[in-house]
């Protein structure tokens, strides 16, 4: 195979999911499309499976301002993990849907986001990745709003709302890179924000720009929305990879690994274990499975941001924390994929087979929690292989606080399996094969992911596993106490968006302030008016009497009586003297 062809194959790779959104628009084809769609990322996966030998650098000049994409080695790691879900996703969406009546629009939505996924992975600058990353970002609105409840169009109101605003954010920040450089590749993208006098605003536009995809603390209340309410297929894909989408961003804009930015460095990894905390503590209280879920990828994905502000802080360990975030992504998008296909398989009435797909999900919750030998104990591994190369106090503190977010997954994780607990009322889907062939597909490749090339057989049997194994026993044993003791059934759910109620609230508040504010307003004007007529009134009584005064005091014997009376005064001072 040549360079050309392969070239061809990642150029079809962005370009048929397109193709196919375009030939839904006629009815004719919809019987016919039915049966490609699910196929639609097998072109990105052939290109994944051949890319060591043609990694190459192609062009598209004639596309806008011309585009540069490659499928460099980080771009391999997000395009399997990728192409991967959504094919297996969209196997699992074709008997989801079977029944359904209005699965077209969900395909035209679901083959639009993969198409934006794809080109944001292969960009190799910063318009096509922009391109790429509104178009997944757009198109992502119709997965969410697909089952039309009033809960999914909040959902989609809040996702809506914060991809405008991102969007907005976003392109400010790109423009200003732009403005300084006439080269749009991300190999001139670090040099060019660090060469800026405004460097600080670039670097917090892109930070916010992408955070509001990756759910960050503070930029994350609509994942919780959103997640509960897209089919469990979207909600595979949204999580899986499409949040991945705002940390490849990081990766490909930020100043990592270029020069030491230490303020900006220890912010980021402070946000990092705050949001990695805090999407446990707040998934706990909750009781929709997707729910804890969405608050579980929001904590993961805290882990990842304290990588990306080490990188930031220490330029010279970006080469093995890179490492670290681009498997960590593929370790959590997996499972995480895996954990909601198998919440939406819970609609069986039939006790043992929810048992059956209960007992399933373990794999994933222990990969998730970082359980020994699987993907998530590398995963772990790799974060804490930070420690060998970064100074004091963070070699010390790093240890620490990773434990606490171990131990505080697997708590997590817990939560969750409780909530599915077979005793339980039936949740999601009745299990059919065509959902059970691609959620066990997506069980096996969590378990052969560590294996391939990355654990060996010593490598395994050599590891000290007690580091690995203790969070997984205590969160056991805490969640047995917990159970005992009912705590959660005295603990009131946070509402899902958390910060999101006190928004709604500030606003609500200033939308009646303002009220008042505009009655006030009316009555002060009121008021004014009042008392501008007593004073016109007032002003044209004494204009009235002045003129009557005026009018007397000029009569000839009223004048000569004031100048009797006044010289008499006048000869009775001079007198006295």
């Amino acid at each position: 195979m040549n360079t050309i062809l392969y070239h061809s194959i990642l150029f079809i790779s962005m370009i048929w999911p397109l193709l196919l959104a375009f030939l839904f628009i006629f009815k004719q084809f919809h019987s016919k499309l039915l049966y490609f769609t699910p196929w639609a990322a097998l072109p990105a996966l052939l290109a994944v499976a051949i890319s060591s030998t043609y990694a190459t650098e192609f062009e598209l000049p004639s596309l806008l301002v011309g585009g540069s994409f490659a499928l460099d080695e980080t771009g391999k790691i997000f395009m399997l993990l990728a192409t991967l879900l959504w094919t297996l996703s969209g196997v699992y969406a074709k008997s989801y849907f079977k029944s359904i009546e209005n699965k077209v629009s969900f395909y035209r939505y679901f083959l639009l986001a993969m198409a934006g996924n794809f080109i944001l992975i292969l960009a190799q600058d910063m318009i096509s990745f922009y391109v790429g990353f509104t178009l997944m970002s757009f198109a992502s609105y119709g997965l969410i709003v697909f089952n039309k409840t009033a809960l999914s169009f909040k959902a989609g109101l809040v996702y809506i709302s914060l991809v405008v605003l991102g969007e907005v954010i976003l392109f400010s920040g790109l423009l200003m890179i732009a403005s300084t450089s006439e080269s749009t590749l991300f190999s001139a993208v670090p040099e060019n924000i660090i060469l800026d006098s405004s460097h600080d605003l670039i670097i917090c536009l892109i930070f916010i720009g992408f955070g509001l995809k990756a759910g960050v603390f503070g930029l994350h209340v609509w994942l919780p929305l959103a997640h509960p309410e897209a089919p469990a297929p979207a909600s595979a894909v949204l999580s899986g990879t499409m949040i991945k989408a705002g940390i490849l961003g990081w990766i490909r804009f930020l100043p990592v690994g270029t020069i030491a930015l230490p303020e900006w460095g220890t912010a980021i990894i402070i946000l990092g274990f705050f949001t990695a905390f805090y999407g446990v503590i707040i998934g706990l209280t909750q009781r929709d499975p997707k729910t804890v879920l969405a608050y579980s990828s929001i904590s993961q994905v805290g882990i990842i941001t304290m990588s990306i502000g080490l990188g930031m802080q220490f330029p010279e360990v970006w080469s093995v924390v890179l490492t670290g975030i681009a498997f960590y992504a593929l370790h959590h998008g997996l499972s995480k994929g895996a954990l909601f296909l198998g919440v939406g398989l819970f609609g069986s009435k039939q006790l043992k087979q929810r048992v059956w797909v209960w007992l399933g999900l373990w794999l994933p919750a222990l990969a998730i929690a970082g359980a020994p030998w699987t993907s998530g104990m590398l995963a772990k591994d790799l974060v804490k292989s930070y420690t060998l190369y970064v100074p004091a106090p963070w070699d010390t503190l790093l240890p620490l606080l990773l434990s606490g977010s171990a131990l505080a997954t697997a708590l997590l994780m817990a939560r969750l399996l409780y909530l599915l607990r077979p005793s339980a009322e039936p949740y999601g889907s009745k299990p059919s094969i065509g959902l059970i062939l691609p959620w066990s597909a997506l069980l096996l490749t969590i378990i052969l992911v560590p294996w391939l090339g990355v654990y060996s057989f010593e490598y395994a049997m050599n590891k000290e596993i007690f580091g690995s194994l203790w969070p997984i026993l205590l969160s056991l044993m805490i969640s047995i106490g917990v159970y005992r003791m009912h705590i959660f059934n005295k603990v009131k759910p946070i509402p899902a968006g958390d910060i999101l109620v006190w928004i709604e609230l500030g606003l609500i508040l200033l939308k009646n302030n303002i009220k008042k504010l505009h009655n006030l307003t009316q009555y002060l004007t009121l008021l004014q008016e009042d008392i501008q007529r007593i004073f016109n009134a007032v002003q044209t009584l004494f204009s009235v009497k002045l003129r009557q005064s005026e009018s007397f005091l000029v009569r000839w014997e009223v004048a000569i009586t004031l100048m009797v009376l006044m010289m008499s005064v006048v000869v009775f001072i001079s007198f006295k003297r």
